[in-house]
């Protein structure tokens, strides 16, 4: 089947936000009951200069967070450690492992701390963190709504306070869908190497169906797509790969693109692609989903049914990271 490449460009509003931001608009991770829902998409997180934060200090524990609702345009204040509840039940299926759950909710709060410590209210969007609240939970699990909810709670409640730093700085924690199995150094990936964002193992899920997913193109939908009336079969060969298995650049027609390139630009699922001519057209057949730097989400999935607990997977996946209790927000 043929995909029809679609040009228009997504434009993002910045909202008067400051600093780096780094947007993946392939898709994004709100995601619904295991087995019923889409997939967890690319989730880029917004990647802050890695400087101390440390004049203001917001109250202690339990205070509160205000979130910017991008659907109504408006701004919502409620309790922090609620806010990482809808922020978990956005970003991973409610029927993952307890454990893959509690990771994400560290990483969940320690990427909003983060933004607290630059920001005075988070998005509730793919720019910041996604965000359900009860109604729009209610929406997405229907019956299902009071036993998901008592298991994300659980998973937030359990982790409640717990955080992740690197030399004591809290990390940038991004985190993905799946990778090819293995993840992405993350230089390899984005401007920037992280001492915690080294490329590891993450494997366990190699059957799922989506792990591997193949879409076609015409040469001349590619040609339209990247510009180039030159684009044959015989102009297009990849010429290497990362360390994580991306693709990190490839030739087609005239011009050189890293996988990441491609991927943006025909909508691909990840960078981690082979490639197969058949007469007037290229297969693309991508493995995993997602950027590939951080923590795989299904991965951490796959480890916590092994038996490895929140705290295993999170050093897994964030190399020579510290978890620790972080009851208040140090601003800039």
């Amino acid at each position: 089947m043929k995909k029809k490449i679609n040009l228009t460009t997504n434009v993002k509003i910045a909202l008067g936000l400051t600093g780096a931001f780094l947007i993946t608009l392939v898709m994004i991770p709100v995601l619904f009951v295991w087995g019923t829902s889409s997939e967890i998409d690319d989730k880029l997180l917004l990647t802050i200069d890695e400087t101390h934060a440390s004049s203001e200090t917001a109250e202690t524990d339990d205070f509160d967070v205000t979130v910017y609702r991008a659907s109504t345009s408006e701004f919502e204040t409620m309790e922090f450690e609620r806010y990482i509840i809808g922020v978990v039940a956005a970003e991973m299926p409610a029927l993952f492992e307890l454990d893959a759950l509690r990771a994400q909710a560290i990483a969940a709060r320690t990427y909003a701390l983060r933004i607290l410590a630059h920001e005075d209210y988070i998005l509730d969007t793919v720019m910041h963190q996604v965000f359900l609240d009860d109604d729009q939970l209610k929406e997405r699990w229907g019956s299902h709504f009071d036993l998901h909810f008592a298991t994300i709670e659980e998973a937030v409640t359990s982790t409640k306070g717990i955080v992740l730093t690197y030399q004591g700085e809290l990390i940038t924690p991004m985190f993905f869908a799946m990778s090819s199995g293995v993840t992405e150094n993350s230089e390899d990936v984005f401007a920037g190497a992280r001492p915690y964002l080294r490329s590891v193992i993450s494997t366990g899920y190699e059957n799922h169906a989506n792990f591997s997913v193949s879409e076609s193109f015409t040469l001349e939908e590619l040609s339209a797509a990247f510009e180039d009336a030159g684009i044959t079969t015989d102009t297009i060969e990849i010429l290497s790969h990362s360390e994580g298995g991306n693709v990190s650049e490839i030739a087609i027609g005239t011009h050189l693109y890293t996988g990441r390139d491609v991927r943006e630009i025909l909508g691909l699922r990840s960078a981690a692609f082979s490639i197969t001519s058949f007469e007037g057209g290229v297969t693309f057949t991508t493995y995993g989903h997602g950027h590939g730097v951080g923590m795989s989400q299904h991965g951490a999935n796959a480890l916590a049914r092994e038996g490895y607990t929140y705290e295993e997977i999170l050093q897994h996946f964030y190399q020579n990271v510290t978890l620790v209790e972080k009851n208040r927000i140090n601003r800039e």
